[in-house]
């Protein structure tokens, strides 16, 4: 709890894996004078502090991340017992279901600044009735933030033509993205190619190609198993790596899951923790994800100076430095065919990737505007001098 006048953030994330999301930032914040509190569901009752170590108060809300109707008024009481107990001056909410459900409770706790950070839009890549429940869902979490972060410029261009959001309203940090990228995270990694390969089970000597996140439909893993199978027939020989899990939501089918289970040049690893060892495996990386906010793969990429192909999706089209490696969505026979182009040698010098990811993305940038973004937002509703004032009343 606050004892002095520190304006007091409350972010609301859904999960675990949502916490990478915010990587760096609390902390950030903490040594900015904020007060910061994290609610996830992530955050066990008897595990308040487990996996943080940036000095934050946490709590633990019961969100869950597919849709589950008694379970979201369950959450969205909960959050509302939170915030009046907490009392923040801000909330910050992503990712669907905390976002949702956070700016609900923050708009019903009249919060004087309730930040909503749209990360990616599941609407654009829905169809009939679950399309017109989520694009209702997104309405009302917009329409409840008083400020709206997008996470790119080309998903704040497709909320306004899905007509989720007036022109205007929406902002964007910098170049994009939420937290932005710790450009010196992969410095010290002297690990070679070969030596990488071998670690992940990859025979050291033939090219890679591949794909970190989720083994789901939205994220094109059906297509890029397809267009690997293309590249192979016309001869060249090559591996695909898959780094992460299968998921339940927008499973894939069961025979693209056999496939990669049983394909004598498919290497699957599951998550890692760290995954600077699959990006040094990599010739170049493949991302057909059908839509994004501001993905931080392909900018981890070149960060390790890794030349990145896929769709020029919503996000992606942000993220890449080359667009002349992207295709249109759904374009398998084009992917492939940027795949062979791309490991015929046909690609940007991995300086220049790198360069112009620490030009963009640096995360301190990112950081430092978001604080003085949530300072002047403060000013303006006149909550820091209720803070001081708060807190002298109860001194």
């Amino acid at each position: 709890m606050s004892t002095g006048a520190r304006p007091r953030i409350l972010y609301l994330l859904t999960d675990e894996l949502s916490r990478l999301l915010v990587r760096g930032q609390l902390g950030f914040l903490q040594g900015e004078g904020f007060e910061v509190t994290v609610a996830s569901r992530w955050a066990a009752p008897d595990q308040p502090a487990d996996g943080w170590d940036e000095g934050v108060d946490l709590r633990h809300l019961p969100f869950r991340r597919e849709p589950a109707v008694l379970d979201d008024l369950r959450a969205l009481r909960a959050t509302v017992a939170l915030i009046r107990e907490v009392r923040p001056d801000i909330v910050n909410a992503s990712t669907p279901k905390a976002g949702l459900i956070g700016m609900m409770a923050a708009w019903l706790c009249r919060v004087p600044v309730r930040v909503y950070v749209v990360r990616g839009l599941r609407v654009e890549t829905a169809r009939g009735l679950k399309r017109a429940l989520l694009w209702s869902l997104e309405r009302v979490a917009l329409a409840c933030a008083s400020r709206v972060i997008f996470n790119s410029r080309s998903l704040l261009r497709t909320a306004e033509r899905q007509r989720l959001i007036r022109p205007g309203r929406g902002e964007v940090l910098g170049a994009g993205s939420g937290n932005g990228i710790d450009v010196t995270r992969f410095d010290e990694n002297t690990v070679s190619t070969a030596e990488a390969r071998i670690e992940l089970g990859l025979a050291p000597d033939i090219p890679v190609i591949g794909f970190v996140g989720r083994l789901t439909n939205d994220k094109g893993v059906a297509d890029l198993v397809h267009a690997f199978n293309m590249v192979l027939e016309t001869g060249l020989d090559l591996q695909l790596l898959l780094v992460g899990g299968f998921e339940q939501g927008d499973p894939l089918s069961n025979d693209v899951r056999a496939e990669i289970e049983s394909h004598p040049r498919i290497c699957h690893v599951g998550w890692l923790a760290d995954p600077t060892a699959a990006y040094r495996a990599m010739d170049l990386l493949a991302f057909p994800s059908y839509r994004e906010g501001l993905p931080n793969v392909p900018i981890e990429a070149q960060l390790c100076g890794v030349p990145v192909v896929g769709y020029a999706a919503t996000g992606t089209v942000d993220a890449v430095k080359h667009p002349q490696g992207l295709v249109p969505v759904g374009h398998v026979a084009g992917l492939a065919g940027k795949i062979r182009c791309c490991l015929e040698g046909k690609h940007p010098a991995a300086d220049e990737l790198r360069d112009w990811v620490i030009e963009k993305f640096d995360r301190t940038r990112v950081w430092n505007e978001l604080a003085s973004n949530y300072r002047q937002w403060l000013d303006s509703t006149g909550k820091t001098r209720l803070s001081a004032a708060r807190s002298k009343t109860k001194s």
